[in-house]
């Protein structure tokens, strides 16, 4: 179990004694961390910055009922978390530009991945367009649970203890929420493959 952080336990004790400058430095030390999880879950979106805020405003709230014995970073990680799966909720229909900002190594890493076929990467070039659309409208009709575990796991590399600790659950759920995402974008991204392909044939 990790410890907490001795410079951010006394930043702690200090924002609860009223010191406001203490706070604003905790913000300072995870506010990159917190706009990461917040840009890779939401997109590109205007409102990201307000989100990023509220997930701090959430954090400071709630500051009197975090227990000290704990590291700070996952505890907010874990807020900015369930915002993020809180506004995905809300928003199902918002698009986002998740899959598209991708540098195209990654793009080509998970689109053969989601195919499921050692083949697909060498002739990915020709439609990289097309897949990536269908595989971002894929991955915007996960629920959001799933979605944000495979974000964490898949898009941004993070290991499972890791992805636990956003997610506030065990490394076992954190497993099953990433297997479960991968397994209904690989059927559903294999459904679209074959599709093209018996147009292609006929």
């Amino acid at each position: 179990m990790s410890i907490m952080d001795s410079a951010d336990s006394v930043l702690i004790e200090s924002t609860l004694n009223g010191d406001e400058e203490a706070f604003a430095e905790l913000v300072r030390r995870y506010q990159s961390a917190v706009w990461a999880v917040v840009h890779r879950t939401l997109g590109n979106s205007r409102d990201n910055e307000d989100a990023v805020q509220e997930v701090f405003l959430r954090a400071f709230t709630a500051l009197n009922n975090f227990d000290l014995k704990y590291p700070f970073g996952p505890w907010i990680m874990r807020i900015a978390t369930n915002y993020c799966i809180d506004q995905l909720r809300r928003k199902k229909g918002r698009k986002t530009q998740l899959w598209s900002e991708l540098r195209e190594h990654d793009q080509e890493r998970l689109l053969a991945d989601l195919s499921n076929d050692s083949n697909f990467e060498s002739g990915i070039a020709e439609g990289t367009a097309d897949y990536v659309k269908v595989a971002q409208a894929l991955l915007e009709g996960l629920n959001p649970k799933y979605r944000v575990a495979f974000i964490l796991r898949e898009v941004d590399e993070k290991p499972y203890e890791d992805v636990a600790r956003c997610l506030g659950t065990s490394e076992v759920a954190a497993r099953v929420r990433v297997s479960r995402a991968r397994a209904e974008l690989q059927r559903k991204f294999r459904a679209y493959l074959s599709g093209i392909k018996g147009r292609s044939e006929k």
